[in-house]
């Protein structure tokens, strides 16, 4: 599963690292044929249950925004995060798994 909150943290990456609203759109196409093409289904977790969570979460562990709110998204879904940032770990009941072989 891929929430929303982690497709906005890539859309936001992108337009702070200068692209543009096509280059983004284009990006998000081809996350989305990927995603399609994998079987991976996006869902929706926004709400403002979940904001009250993330704002939580960031406060009481110290995450960064989107950290706190990808968190409050796997505690909504099924409690596992894909990532090689040890930032989940401080979180309880969230179970990593690392993106990376190496880690």
């Amino acid at each position: 599963m891929m929430p929303d909150a982690a497709i906005l943290e890539f859309q936001v990456a992108l337009r702070v690292r200068g692209r543009s609203p096509s280059q983004v759109r284009v990006a998000l196409l081809a996350l989305h044929e990927a995603l399609t093409q994998n079987n991976v289904k996006e869902v929706r977790t926004m709400s403002t249950s979940l904001l009250a969570l993330q704002s939580g979460l960031e406060e009481m562990y110290g995450l960064s925004y989107f950290d706190s709110l990808i968190a409050a998204s796997a505690l909504a879904l099924d409690r596992q995060v894909i990532s090689d940032d040890s930032a989940f770990d401080k979180v309880p009941n969230i179970k990593r798994i690392p993106l990376s072989l190496t880690k």
